[in-house]
C-alpha cells in the first residue's frame, strides 16, 4: 500500500519553470550575451534542459540614483509578492570588473565573491543576496555600495521555488563562465583546453550485483528488525496480559510445569511469530522490488532499474542468519515488558517506549561514515547489523575478524533478556498485579505511611532517571558558555550539587525514615578503610590503561578533542588544591552518596545485590558526557558497587573514588608543567609522550595488589544490610 501510494503521488511530480528577472541586461558583455533577442538563453550558454526550466524577463538599469539605491529592496518585494522567484542584478560596471579580474585592464585584478549572504527584514521571510563572481574566490569585497563582481542575485530561501531558481541560475552562470573563459583564451591565441588540461576517466570495479547489495544492505536490516520487534511484541502481550484478562494464566501457573519451562514455551511461540513476520515482509519487499524494476525497464528507465535492481537473493540468506538471534532477543525483551502489563490495553502502551529505545541501535548502521570495527561490533544490535552488512557486500575477511565480538555481545543480550523474562514470571508481584483506580491523595499517603529505612527499587530507579533527565538539559543549557575557569567551577558545582546530589537527598528525606541508612552513611570497620585505601591506589594504573584502550576503540571527534584540550588547559592553570577539590573530592562525595548510597541501597532490597551493582553502575556511567568516559565509569561503578556491598558503607566507596580522581588530577597537573618526577616515585612513574605514566613493573604490581585486596574484601565479614521494610514504632524510637 505504501508503494502504491508513493507511485500515485509520483505521477504528480513535475519540474516547473521558475521566473527570473534580469535587471540591467544591457550591461552584459556584448561579445558573449546571456540572453538572445527573444529573452531566452543564448545558444552560447549551452544550457540544455535549463532552457525550458527558466523563464526570463528583463528590465533596464534605472538611471535615477535613488531608484538604484532601493533596487535590491524592490527585488525583495517582487519575490515576496510572488512576481519572480529570483532577481539577477547586472551592475553597470560588470563588464569592466570582469576584465579587471583577469588583468585585461590596467587597474589590475579585483577580488570578488560568489557566496555573500545578506539577511532580509526581521519581520519577513529570509531573503538572500548573492554576489556571483566568475572565479572560485570565497571572500567578499564590496565597493561603491554594490558587490565587487558587479553581479548579484536576490532570492528567498524560505521558498522552494526560489531555492530552485537560485540553483538553476547558478548552473546557467557556470555554463556562461566556461564559454567566456574559452573565448578569452582563444582571443589571446591560447587553447581553451588549458582550463581543463586533465580529464580523468573513472572506473568502478564493483560489479552491479555488489552495488545493488550495498544499497539493500542499508535498508533491509532496518526494515527487518523493526518488523521482528513489532511481530514479537503483540503475541507477547496476548500471551501475558491477554491470559490475565481471560483468566487462563492462573491455571497455567498452577500446572506441574516450572516457571522457567513456561517462559521457554512462550518464548519459542513469540520467536516463531517474530521470525515469520519479518520473513513475510522481506519476501513481500523482494517481490515488490522485482515488479518495480520490471516496470522501470518497461517505461524506459534502465539506468534507475540497474542502480536499484532486484533484491539480491543471497542477501536474504544472510538476513535470516541475523534474524534468528535478534528475534530471540526481541522476543525475550517483549515478553519481559509485556509481563508488567495488567491488561492488553496497558501492554500496547509499552510498545512505543520499547521502539524508541531500540530504533537508535537499529538505525545506527545507516549512518554513512560508520562501518564495522571493534567499537561498533561491541554495540548491541547495531554490531550484528554491521556484520550482516559486511557479509551481504562480500567483505568476508572483515566479517570474520569481528565475528566473535558480535557473537559474544549478541549472546549476552539474549541471555540477559531471557533471564529477565524468567525473573518476571517468577515474581508473584509482577504476574498478579491488579488494575486499580489511582488516587493522588491516597498515593501520597501511602508513600508517607509505608516509608522504610531505605528507598524501594522503584524509587531508586526513579532517582536515576530524574538525574539523567536533568543532566541532559544541563548539558544543553551549558553548551559553549563554559569558556573560563569561573564558568567551569559554576557548572561543575551546579551539576554535582544540584543535579546529582539534590534529587537523592530530597527523595531520601521525603521517602525514607532514616537519612543515614538511606544514604548508607555507616561507620566502616578499620580493616575496610585500609583495604579501600589500598584498592584506590592499586586501581588507578589499571583504570588509566582501560581508559586509553577504550579511547582507541571509540575515538572522539576533533571538535570534542579541541574542547577537552581547552578544558584541560584552563583547569590545569589553577592551583592544585583547587583542581583537586573541584574535580576529585566534590564528585567523589556527591556521586557516591547518590549512586552507591541512595540508589544502591534501594536496589539492594530483598538481597538483590547483583541488580544493585549493575544498575547503579550503568546509571553512574550514563551521567558522564563522552562515550569513552561512560564505558570506563561503568567499569569503575561495578568495582565500587562490590565495595559498597561488602563494606556496607558509602564512605569506603568515597575513598576509592576520591583516590582515583585525585591521582588522575595530580598526575595531569604536574605533567602539564613538565615537572620532574620525584626520586621517591620513580619506581612507579616515568616520563612519557603525554606526560607522566606508570612503570610497567608497577602496573603488574598494582594489578596483583588489587586482586589480593579484592579477595580479602570479598572474604571479609559483611555487615548486616539496613532495613528496607517499614519500621515499627519501637524501631523508630
Amino acid at each position: 500500500l505504501m508503494g502504491m501510494l508513493m507511485m500515485q503521488i509520483a505521477q504528480f511530480k513535475r519540474e516547473y519553470a521558475v521566473r527570473v528577472q534580469v535587471v540591467g541586461i544591457e550591461n552584459w558583455p556584448e561579445e558573449l550575451p546571456l540572453l538572445d533577442a527573444d529573452g531566452r538563453l543564448s545558444d552560447a550558454v549551452q544550457a540544455g534542459k535549463l532552457q525550458e526550466l527558466i523563464e526570463f524577463s528583463t528590465a533596464p538599469w534605472p538611471r535615477d540614483p535613488a531608484a538604484q539605491a532601493t533596487l535590491a529592496e524592490r527585488a525583495r518585494e517582487a519575490i515576496a509578492t510572488n512576481q519572480f522567484d529570483a532577481v539577477l542584478l547586472v551592475y553597470p560596471d560588470f563588464s569592466r570588473r570582469l576584465r579587471e579580474r583577469i588583468g585585461l585592464d590596467s587597474d589590475g585584478p579585483t577580488s570578488g565573491d560568489a557566496n555573500e549572504v545578506v539577511d532580509g527584514d526581521a519581520d519577513g521571510p529570509i531573503e538572500q543576496e548573492k554576489a556571483i563572481g566568475l572565479d572560485s574566490e570565497l571572500q567578499t569585497k564590496k565597493t561603491g555600495g554594490h558587490p565587487a563582481s558587479g553581479l548579484q542575485t536576490v532570492t528567498n530561501l524560505a521558498r522552494d521555488r526560489s531555492q530552485t531558481a537560485q540553483s538553476r541560475l547558478a548552473q546557467v552562470l557556470d555554463q556562461w563562465r566556461e564559454q567566456w573563459v574559452a573565448q578569452q583564451l582563444a582571443r589571446a591565441g591560447l587553447s581553451p583546453k588549458l582550463v581543463e588540461p586533465l580529464q580523468v576517466q573513472s572506473t568502478d570495479t564493483a560489479p552491479p550485483k555488489v552495488r545493488r547489495a550495498m544499497l539493500w544492505s542499508k535498508i533491509l536490516p532496518f526494515v527487518m528488525l523493526v518488523w521482528a520487534l513489532t511481530g514479537a511484541f503483540y503475541p507477547a502481550i496476548d500471551l501475558c496480559a491477554g491470559e490475565k484478562e481471560r483468566g487462563t494464566l492462573e491455571t497455567l501457573l498452577s500446572s506441574p510445569a516450572r516457571r522457567q519451562e513456561i517462559v521457554w514455551g512462550k518464548l519459542a511461540t513469540i520467536t516463531v511469530f517474530s521470525i515469520g513476520t519479518a520473513l513475510l515482509n522481506l519476501l513481500s519487499m523482494h517481490v515488490t522490488a522485482g515488479i518495480v524494476v520490471k516496470q522501470m525497464v518497461a517505461h524506459g528507465a534502465p539506468g534507475a532499474a540497474e542502480a536499484l535492481g532486484p533484491m539480491p537473493f543471497h542477501a536474504l540468506g544472510w538476513l535470516v542468519v541475523l534474524l534468528v538471534p535478534m528475534a530471540a532477543f526481541f522476543s525475550a525483551l517483549a515478553l519481559a515488558v509485556a509481563a508488567l502489563a495488567r491488561s492488553t490495553k496497558e501492554g500496547q502502551y509499552y510498545l512505543m517506549p520499547l521502539l524508541l529505545v531500540t530504533l537508535p541501535l537499529v538505525a545506527l548502521p545507516m549512518i554513512p561514515d560508520l562501518e564495522l570495527n571493534l567499537g561498533t561490533s561491541l554495540v548491541p544490535v547495531a554490531g550484528a547489523v554491521f556484520l550482516v552488512r559486511s557479509l551481504i557486500e562480500g567483505r568476508f575477511a572483515e566479517a570474520a575478524m569481528h565475528f566473535l565480538p558480535v557473537l559474544g555481545v549478541t549472546a549476552l543480550c539474549c541471555w540477559t533478556s531471557i533471564r529477565w523474562a524468567i525473573r518476571q514470571f517468577e515474581s508473584e508481584a509482577v504476574m498478579f498485579r491488579e488494575s486499580e483506580r489511582w488516587n493522588l491523595r491516597l498515593w501520597v499517603h501511602h508513600l508517607w505511611r509505608d516509608r522504610g529505612d531505605t528507598a524501594t527499587p522503584a524509587e531508586a530507579v526513579l532517582c536515576g532517571v530524574i538525574i539523567l533527565v536533568f543532566m541532559f538539559f544541563a548539558q544543553m543549557l551549558a553548551g559553549p558558555s563554559i569558556n573560563s575557569w569561573t564558568a567551569i567551577v559554576q557548572s561543575t558545582v551546579a551539576v554535582q550539587l544540584g543535579v546529582i546530589l539534590a534529587p537523592a537527598l530530597l527523595m531520601a528525606i521525603m521517602l525514607t525514615r532514616s537519612l543515614r541508612r538511606a544514604l548508607r552513611i555507616e561507620v566502616p570497620r578499620a580493616e575496610h578503610l585500609v583495604l579501600s585505601l589500598l584498592l584506590g591506589v592499586a586501581l588507578h594504573p589499571l583504570y588509566r590503561i582501560l581508559g586509553t584502550q577504550i579511547a582507541k576503540v571509540f575515538p572522539i571527534g576533533e571538535d570534542t578533542q579541541l574542547a577537552l584540550q581547552f578544558f584541560e588547559r584552563t583547569v590545569m592553570e589553577q592551583p592544585l588544591w583547587a583542581c583537586a577539590g573541584l574535580l576529585a573530592l566534590l564528585p567523589a562525595v556527591c556521586e557516591e552518596l547518590t549512586f552507591r548510597g541512595f540508589i544502591f541501597g534501594g536496589l539492594a532490597a530483598h538481597g538483590r545485590t547483583a541488580r544493585a551493582i549493575a544498575v547503579s553502575a550503568l546509571l553512574f556511567g550514563f551521567t558522564h558526557n563522552l562515550l569513552p568516559q561512560s564505558i570506563a565509569a561503568v567499569c569503575m561503578g561495578l568495582v565500587l558497587g562490590v565495595v559498597a556491598w561488602r563494606t556496607g558503607s558509602v564512605l569506603c566507596t568515597m575513598i576509592v573514588h576520591g583516590l582515583n580522581n585525585l591521582l588522575t588530577v595530580t598526575i595531569a597537573w604536574y605533567s602539564t608543567r613538565d615537572a620532574e618526577i620525584p626520586m621517591a616515585l620513580q619506581w612507579a612513574l616515568r616520563p612519557g609522550e603525554q606526560g607522566w605514566e606508570y612503570q610497567p613493573a608497577w602496573v603488574l604490581g598494582a594489578a596483583a595488589l588489587a586482586a589480593l585486596v579484592a579477595i580479602r574484601l570479598y572474604s571479609s565479614r559483611r555487615p548486616a544490610p539496613p532495613l528496607s521494610q517499614p519500621a515499627t514504632g519501637a524501631e523508630v524510637s
